[in-house]
């Protein structure tokens, strides 16, 4: 592990314009799921889409990092617009598991398509290498990170 990092390189200013970037084009599509999501929503419905088998309110929450009562609103906001829908926990008879409706789930899934092939055009002029190391670094990246939380 090294102390420092490349000389000539703001790693950390990098990420933030990245970020920036994909957080500016999600909300520019994000109407392509539906015409009233905003981007904190959209945090809340991958999150949603990432649990195939439901996941219940609290646990969105602990997921997101973010208060209870700010998942609730959250899940009533999607609720209302018809993406989300409660079903009965299995495993404890008072929870509800929240689950993507079928045409949510199609409808993020073709977002999540169209996002791939927009990643694909920035990485044209890459080698196969390159991405794979890109790939591999990103996901020690984020695994790094986990464990700080």
């Amino acid at each position: 592990m090294t102390s420092e990092l490349p000389a000539g390189l703001d790693v950390d200013f990098e990420l933030t314009r990245f970020i920036r970037r994909v957080r500016a084009r999600s909300m520019r599509h994000l109407g392509e799921i539906h015409p009233k999501l905003d981007y904190g929503m959209f945090t809340f419905l991958l999150a949603i889409c990432d649990a195939p088998d439901g996941i219940r309110g609290s646990e969105l929450a602990e997921e997101l990092g973010v208060h209870k009562s700010t998942a609730s609103r959250a899940v009533a906001s999607l609720e209302k617009l018809g993406l989300l829908s409660r079903l009965a926990d299995p495993d404890d008879g008072r929870a509800h598991l929240l689950v993507l409706t079928p045409s949510a789930r199609a409808d993020l899934e073709a977002y999540r398509r169209k996002s791939h092939e927009r990643l694909l055009a920035i990485l044209e002029d890459w080698t196969p290498g390159e991405v794979e190391t890109f790939a591999r670094s990103l996901t020690r990246l984020n695994e790094g990170a986990e464990k700080l939380l």
